[in-house]
């Protein structure tokens, strides 16, 4: 599959469109790019919803919000077809949501690492929405589940968990320089700082793009006593995320990401 990142860069995504375009909505709208590009470069919610839809969405955010570690994420453009998304959980999450959004949305499922449908107690199924689907998952099985959509246009998939396991914040400064901040610089070679909170051995990191795709390995110095690992890298002009992956307390693979589509400035 191929995903056209859009680039750069929360909040909710709302479809925007012409009077004359609104019966053929999504697929006939013209979406304000700018809430694609906050949304991104934030790590908020990515939801296409019409705006008769809008007072029923308040259960996709809630579900969005108490999931606050990143799992998987991508944002760009979804060529016309069937594409799968195979996603590690870990046996330190306690619940796991898959939203899904896509502007001319076909379909939508998710499979268990069985390859069975998430069925039963403890599963939320919200797809009563023409662009987006959401579900929920309490005590998941530990395994590589995968998200499947069919469709095309702008598209969001996001996979959130409730976890001791996450990054809770990255940081840049240029080389030689001792005062970090949210952004890296552009040109230059970057220290950054990655800090990671839980019980999670065996860390390395990586750079993603916009739609998921490597960039770069981060090779990491040894952990400080605050979980925090260092390393370094030149920024190319692209927006990117960082990603961890490593073993959980129980043994079980991981992988996290930060939210945020960063930019170098």
């Amino acid at each position: 599959m191929k995903i056209v990142a859009v680039a750069l860069a929360s909040v909710v995504l709302a479809g925007q469109q012409q009077s004359n375009t609104r019966a053929n909505w999504p697929c006939g709208a013209r979406i304000d790019p700018s809430y694609f590009h906050v949304a991104e470069g934030t790590g908020g919610q990515l939801l296409l919803v019409a705006p008769a839809e809008i007072v029923g969405s308040a259960d996709l955010s809630i579900a969005f919000d108490k999931h606050p570690e990143t799992i998987f994420r991508l944002g760009g453009t979804m060529n016309p077809g069937v594409h799968d998304f195979r996603v590690p959980i870990d046996a330190s999450v306690e619940s796991v949501m898959f939203s899904i959004s896509v502007q001319c949305l076909q379909s939508s499922d998710v499979a268990r690492p069985s390859g069975g449908p998430p069925t039963g107690d403890g599963v939320t199924d919200l797809s009563n929405f023409v662009a987006s689907r959401m579900i929920t998952v309490a005590r998941p099985e530990t395994g590589v589940w995968t998200v499947r959509a069919s469709g095309s246009g702008l598209a969001g998939v996001i996979v959130k968990a409730r976890s001791d396991i996450g990054i809770t914040s990255v940081e840049f400064a240029p080389a030689g320089a001792t005062t970090f901040a949210n952004l890296p610089v552009a040109g230059v070679e970057n220290a950054v700082k990655i800090h990671v909170s839980g019980r999670a051995t065996r860390v390395e990191a990586s750079l993603v793009d916009a739609a998921a795709k490597p960039i770069a390995a981060l090779p990491l110095a040894a952990a400080d006593a605050d979980g925090t690992y260092r390393s370094r890298f030149t920024p190319g002009p692209a927006g990117f995320r960082v990603v961890i992956t490593g073993q959980s307390e129980g043994g079980t693979a991981f992988q996290r990401v930060y939210a945020p589509l960063f930019t170098a400035r």
